[in-house]
C-alpha cells in the first residue's frame, strides 16, 4: 500500500490530530490491564466479538495520554478497516510501522495496539522479531479467538505474553451502562455493550442477529474455510437453544447427518470463537472424568444469543437463570464442572462449592436433594442454591448472587 493511503487510514483511528470516542469506562478491565503496561511482555486481550475489546484498547490509550505519554508515541492499527482488506499480510505491518515512524518522528518508547491481530497470518513471527530485538516497543493485541496462542503460536510466544479474557458486561457493569437496569432485561438481552446502550427492543434483536451472523461467518466459516455454511449455522442455533444441556455427539451426528468427528470439530470452533463454553463432568478420577458416557454440557457466553434463537423468552427462563449464573462464575473461575449420579444432579462445581440453580417460585426437592447427595460424598464442599427471590442460610436470590 502507498504510504500516503496508510497514513490517511491511521489518522482516522489514532488520537494524533483528533479526539477519539473512549466510550463508557470499563474500569475493572482498564485498571487491571494498565498495571502491566510497564512490563515487557506482549498484552493479549481475547474474547467474543463485540464484547468491548476495542473500547478497552481506546481507554488504555486514554490512560497513557493522561499519564503523560505523548500522543505520537501511540500507534493503533484496526485490521478490520476495509482499506486494509486486500493487504492483510505481514508486509502490511512493516509498511504501517514505516509510515508511522516517518510521520511521528518518535524516538521514545512506542505503544503499538493491533486490533483483531489473528486476521494476519504469521503475525506472531513479526511481533516476536521486534520483541526479541529488544526494540523499545510495547505491544497490546486483541483477537476473537481463544486459541490465539495455541499450538505453534504458544511455542513462539511462550513467556512473552500476558493474556486477558474480555467478557460482555457483567451484571454490575450492566447496571452502570443501562438507563433502566433490571435483572429480567439482563437475562433477556445479555451484556453486549452496544445492545445494553440501545433502548429499542427491535434494534436489540436485529443487532444480536447480526452479532450471531458475524461470529459464525467471520470467526468460524471464513477462518476455517467451511463449505457447508448453512449446516454449521443450524448446528450453532441448535446448541444455543439447548444451553445447559448435555451434548451427545453420536445423537447430534445422526440428527444433522454429519460425522461425529466433523461435529466435534465444529463445536471446538464455536468454543474457540467464545460463542460456547464447555462444562465437563466433575470427578477426582481421570478414568471417570473422561468416560464417554459423562457427556459435557454447553453454555452460551451471552444470554442475548439464547433469546434470538428461541421463540418465547418465557419458555426459556430456566435456561436463562442457569446460563446467567455460569457467566457470573466465569468472572473469577477458569474451571467449572457439573456432577450427576442416578437422579441427583449439581449444576456447577467450582472452588470447593456445589451450586444448583432454580427459577421456580417454589424450590423443587430435586435441587436440595442433589446438593445433599453430593455433599455426602464430598464432605469438604459447601453448597449453595441460587433461587428466584429467596435468600437465607445457603440459599441466595439470583439478584444478590449477581451483585455479590
Amino acid at each position: 500500500m502507498e504510504e500516503s493511503l496508510i497514513l490517511g487510514v491511521l489518522k482516522l483511528w489514532n488520537p494524533w490530530e483528533k479526539e477519539i470516542d473512549y466510550g463508557i469506562l470499563r474500569n475493572k478491565y482498564v485498571d487491571f490491564i494498565y498495571k502491566f503496561m510497564d512490563n515487557k511482555e506482549i498484552l493479549l486481550l481475547k474474547g467474543i466479538r463485540r464484547s468491548g475489546k476495542t473500547i478497552i484498547i481506546k481507554q488504555l490509550i486514554k490512560e497513557l495520554i493522561k499519564k503523560g505519554i505523548d500522543k505520537k508515541q501511540i500507534l493503533y492499527i484496526n485490521l478490520e478497516d476495509y482499506n486494509f482488506a486486500n493487504n492483510l499480510n505481514v508486509q502490511l505491518f512493516a509498511e504501517i510501522f514505516t509510515a508511522y515512524k516517518n510521520y511521528s518522528k518518535n524516538t521514545k518508547k512506542s505503544y503499538i495496539f493491533i486490533d483483531e491481530v489473528q486476521k494476519v497470518d504469521g503475525w506472531e513471527r513479526w511481533i516476536r522479531t521486534y520483541y526479541d530485538r529488544e526494540e523499545n516497543i510495547k505491544f497490546i493485541l486483541t483477537g476473537s479467538s481463544a486459541s490465539l496462542l495455541s499450538k505453534e503460536l504458544s511455542t513462539l510466544l511462550t513467556g512473552r505474553n500476558i493474556s486477558f479474557t474480555i467478557m460482555p458486561l457483567s451484571f454490575i457493569e450492566f447496571c452502570e451502562f443501562s438507563k433502566n437496569p433490571t435483572i429480567e432485561e439482563y437475562m433477556k438481552f445479555g451484556g453486549f455493550p452496544e445492545i445494553v446502550l440501545n433502548e429499542s427492543e427491535e434494534k436489540k434483536r436485529i443487532l444480536l442477529e447480526q452479532y450471531f451472523t458475524d461470529i459464525i461467518n467471520r470467526d468460524i466459516i471464513d477462518r476455517y474455510n467451511i463449505r457447508n455454511a448453512k449446516q454449521i449455522i443450524e448446528i450453532a442455533r441448535y446448541l444455543i437453544s439447548t444451553a445447559g444441556s448435555k451434548i451427545s455427539l453420536n445423537k447430534l451426528s445422526k440428527v444433522f447427518g454429519i460425522s461425529r468427528d466433523s461435529l466435534a470439530l465444529y463445536i471446538s470452533y464455536m468454543i474457540d470463537a467464545y460463542l460456547l463454553y464447555e462444562v465437563a463432568y466433575f470427578s477426582y478420577s481421570a478414568k471417570i472424568r473422561y468416560d464417554v458416557t459423562k457427556l459435557p454440557k454447553l453454555y452460551v457466553l451471552d444470554n442475548g444469543l439464547i433469546n434470538i434463537v428461541n421463540i418465547k423468552y418465557s419458555e426459556n427462563i430456566g435456561k436463562m437463570f442457569e446460563n446467567t449464573v455460569l457467566i457470573k462464575l466465569l468472572e473469577k473461575n477458569k474451571e467449572i464442572q457439573y456432577w450427576s449420579e442416578l437422579k441427583s444432579e449439581v449444576d456447577f462445581i467450582v472452588d470447593k462449592k456445589a451450586i444448583n440453580v432454580t427459577s421456580a417460585d417454589k424450590i423443587p426437592e430435586r435441587e436440595t436433594n442433589g446438593l445433599e447427595n453430593f455433599q455426602k460424598k464430598h464432605k469438604d464442599f459447601s453448597t449453595l442454591l441460587i433461587t428466584k427471590s429467596t435468600t437465607k442460610d445457603n440459599i441466595i436470590s439470583i439478584l444478590d448472587f449477581l451483585k455479590n
